[in-house]
């Protein structure tokens, strides 16, 4: 572990240079103090009792939380833990609160399986985690650039920025499994796939 100090001069010292800072955490004491360093986003959800007290700091400060649930659910699986489903209570209480989410995984980050392509398994257990379809599709567009550093060119669809549209058959705030049906896509404004081509 980073003492309180190096975290404090990482943070700054990115934060000088225009950079942002992530913090992965597990713990809810790993979580205080990427909160105390100021961070601007914190991946993982923490497994443990998450208390109300930094779900509220973690609100004023505006920072991002990605709950790499997928990866939760799959240590799980393989050492018989119950991580999953901690996780998923603590990301439930963050977002009643009004705490934002931003889209990620852990792909590559461990030795559990994760699907390539669309993230639909984590957008499920988010969805089993309370939060609405709307708000996960949010935390996978407009969030997950923010804590890119990328909101200037993607996450929404602007005048002046790279137009990567996905338009699919149905409605995805309906069933999210809609996001795999997709018809076409269309890269910085160009139609680069049309199902009806084929």
């Amino acid at each position: 572990m980073l003492s309180m100090d190096e975290i404090k001069v990482i943070v700054q010292t990115a934060h000088k240079r225009g950079k942002r800072v992530s913090a992965h955490v597990s713990r809810s004491s790993h979580l205080a103090m990427a909160i105390r360093g100021e961070v601007d986003d914190v991946a993982h959800m923490v497994i443990d009792s998450l208390p109300d007290s930094l779900v509220t700091r973690m609100i004023e400060k505006n920072i991002y939380w990605v709950p790499t649930l997928e990866l939760w659910k799959g240590v799980s699986h393989m050492f018989g833990l119950d991580w999953d489903v901690r996780a998923k209570d603590n990301l439930r209480r963050f977002v009643q609160a009004g705490g934002e989410v931003a889209l990620g995984t852990d792909y590559a980050g461990y030795v559990t399986p994760f699907e390539l392509g669309m993230p639909l398994p984590e957008m499920q257990l988010m969805l089993e985690a309370g939060m609405t379809a709307m708000q996960t599709i949010i935390a996978g567009t407009r969030h997950a650039a923010d804590v890119c550093g990328l909101e200037s060119e993607l996450g929404t669809i602007e005048a002046g920025k790279i137009a990567d549209i996905v338009v699919v058959k149905d409605n995805p705030l309906e069933s999210i499994q809609s996001l795999l049906a997709v018809q076409m896509v269309i890269h910085n404004g160009e139609v680069v796939w049309n199902e009806g081509d084929y």
